[in-house]
């Protein structure tokens, strides 16, 4: 798969900004899992292009740290770190700018605010302990690319776009 920046920023924008104040990097990359994984289960592509790892807290994009570095250099987010937050600190971002909807087709606008709606009250650890329930990450190994055949068996998020 070929990386698209451009989706891959809109689609990191828009969660930032519609998904909840100070939206963290780990359940970040958990929406970021469910927008690729359901996109190439319901059409055989994913939105970003973007390579999966299994890690501790789940599928972990490869290339989120380069978009949220480029959107910060942009001026197009801010990035936080709280050291007292649990035992590793927190990593949140605040949204400065809207995200350019214009690169996404209906379906992924769609499937972005769906997943940005269903997963806004749910916590970082239940969104975790969520992915560590579907077929992509349970039959990947540690720190081996998450293949996104599996995205057929994850039936928990429905889409109404599909």
């Amino acid at each position: 798969m070929k990386l698209d920046k451009g989706k891959y920023e809109a689609a990191v924008l828009y969660f930032i900004k519609n998904c909840n104040s100070h939206l963290g990097k780990v359940k970040l990359n958990k929406l970021l899992y469910y927008l690729d994984f359901v996109s190439y289960r319901d059409r055989k592509k994913s939105v970003t292009g973007d390579t999966y790892i299994h890690d501790d807290y789940g599928p972990v994009p490869s290339n989120t740290e380069e978009i949220l570095a480029r959107l910060k250099e942009e001026g197009k987010i801010r990035i936080d770190f709280d050291p007292t937050y649990k035992a590793n600190g927190k990593y949140s971002f605040v949204a400065l700018s809207d995200p350019n909807e214009n690169v996404l087709d209906v379906y992924e606008k769609k499937i972005i605010d769906e997943i940005c709606s269903f997963f806004s009250t749910w916590s970082t650890d239940e969104i975790i302990t969520q992915t560590h329930l579907e077929a992509p990450w349970f039959y990947s190994k540690p720190y081996d690319i998450v293949d996104y055949n599996y995205s057929t068996d994850i039936d928990f998020f429905q889409s109404a776009t599909a």
